[in-house]
């Protein structure tokens, strides 16, 4: 019998939740605050574990710990490439964030007595000339990492009664 997929809907539901909540915390003006880029994680988590839960239910709990993880990385996969889409539009849609954050950079490199500044301005040009392609690379991989964790939480969390007994009915 084949699995019932659950991460669709719950990947791309997810990844506009994320969206909502990075554009709601650069309008408020808070996105450069310290630590404050971690609350755009929760709806990752949130969502891994609803889809965990629901790829469970929707296979009447015949799944495996396997199962379960493949379900909700396959919906952080989606979640991430509507985040690099939304990151490439953000780049026309909030153009002043590059400079905000390339000034933030410069103001934490000048706090180091050890750094010069031709070194700062070395350093701040890269990443001026690169930004798009790091940008998009901080995205895929911060993302990818942390939805791998919080898949295996959720494969944690959803309930298991392993894989579907073989019956004449499945069989």
């Amino acid at each position: 019998m084949e699995k019932k997929n659950t991460h669709l809907a719950y990947g791309f539901i997810t990844g506009l939740v994320m969206v909502i909540t990075g554009v709601t915390i650069y309008v408020a003006g808070v996105a450069f605050v310290k630590g404050i880029n971690y609350v755009s994680y929760i709806p990752l988590l949130v969502g891994i574990i609803l889809n965990a839960i629901a790829f469970s239910k929707a296979n009447d709990g015949y799944v495996t710990f396997g199962n379960v993880f493949g379900s909700c990385f396959k919906a952080v996969m989606l979640t991430t490439l509507v985040m690099i889409g939304w990151g490439i539009i953000s780049i026309y849609v909030f153009p002043e964030m590059k400079e905000k954050a390339l000034g933030i950079m410069r103001d934490e490199m000048a706090k180091n007595p050890n750094v010069t500044e031709d070194q700062i301005d070395t350093y701040v040009n890269a990443f001026k000339e690169h930004w798009n392609i790091i940008m998009i690379g901080i995205i895929l991989l911060s993302t990818l990492i942390y939805g791998a964790i919080f898949s295996l939480i959720g494969a944690a969390i959803a309930k298991k009664k392993g894989p579907l007994p073989i019956t004449s009915d499945n069989f």
